[in-house]
């Protein structure tokens, strides 16, 4: 007798990815001004509202359109941001992966080259490789030499703050726990000394760096937001989920305007393997997300006061 039983497969549980509170960046004051232990002072939110976000978290994460502009990992209110259109979050937008390609895999003379210049072969490479390019200014920019942008704005002092002496142990504390095994210290030295070269050498460098938005903005007009209001930034946030990215302005609208620097480093390992896609190139995709993670780190370190808590959001066991 033949038994017509049909068996349906099992659907498999979805299983969120997981959120690793990491606890405060750091248990020393760092360089900069935007500080979580602040806003909790002034009553603008509390350990409690900052927990209960965290746990949250995986809520605010859609989707990357890679036809949607390059985000910045800032916090604040972008009026024009389309919530079912984002593009992923790197420190700087696109001009910020010059300094880590110029840092990490460059093979021209440290002691030459602008960032002006290194970003706007940065922004060309975007482009060439379907990526949308992506920057922004701040409501308090206009007519004003600063665009608005802490990542571009502080270039020199995040390379100051990547090489000042009694900083660089938490440095690299942080740029370990954020890469994992894939952190070479032989790697993270070499991309040390080129930031102590570049950074001898940093006025000349990154003269005119904020002439890259307005050149960007000639490119492609969309590709420039202007972002409102102040940093609240309490978390942040680093993302390992391809193809994910936060959902800032949602996130902050639904936690009372808490605010989180959000980082996709999945999308600079993704840009490490477009723009370096050689077999031999395997050192060089390498020191390029190095430097990108070294960079950001320092931008964190140059921007807040370490009070801040940080998050992982990677793929469960």
């Amino acid at each position: 007798m033949v038994d017509k039983t049909v068996i349906k497969p099992r659907k498999s549980k979805k299983i969120d990815p997981l959120i690793i509170d990491c606890g405060l960046l750091s248990d020393i004051e760092w360089t900069g001004t935007v500080s979580a232990t602040a806003l909790i002072k002034a009553g603008e939110t509390s350990q409690k509202i900052i927990e209960y976000t965290i746990g949250h978290l995986n809520e605010f994460y859609v989707p990357v359109n890679n036809r949607a502009r390059t985000r910045c990992i800032d916090g604040r209110h972008d009026p024009e941001l389309d919530e079912t259109n984002l593009g992923s979050q790197v420190p700087g937008g696109a001009p910020g992966a010059a300094l880590a390609y110029r840092l990490g895999v460059d093979e021209d003379d440290l002691t030459r080259g602008t960032f002006l210049s290194d970003a706007e072969t940065m922004v060309g490479n975007y482009i060439r490789l379907g990526f949308a390019p992506g920057g922004h200014r701040d409501e308090n920019s206009h007519g004003q030499l600063a665009v608005g942008c802490g990542a571009i704005d502080g270039m020199d002092k995040i390379l100051a703050t990547m090489t000042q002496k009694g900083l660089v142990d938490d440095h690299k504390r942080v740029v370990k726990l954020l890469l994992g095994p894939k952190f070479k210290r032989d790697d993270y030295l070499r991309v040390m000394g080129a930031a102590v070269v570049v950074n001898d050498r940093a006025q000349d460098y990154f003269h005119g760096r904020e002439e890259i938005i307005d050149i960007l903005e000639k490119r492609d007009k969309k590709s420039v937001a202007t972002l409102k209001g102040e940093h609240k930034e309490c978390i942040v946030v680093v993302n390992l989920i391809n193809g994910t990215t936060l959902s800032s302005n949602r996130l902050a609208d639904a936690f009372d305007g808490i605010q989180a620097f959000g980082y996709d480093l999945w999308r600079s390992i993704q840009m490490a393997d477009k723009l370096l896609p050689r077999p031999d190139q395997v050192w060089d995709r390498e020191r390029f997300v190095m430097a990108r993670v070294m960079s950001t780190v320092a931008t964190l370190m140059a921007l807040t006061d370490g009070s801040q808590r940080l998050v992982l959001r990677t793929a469960a066991a």
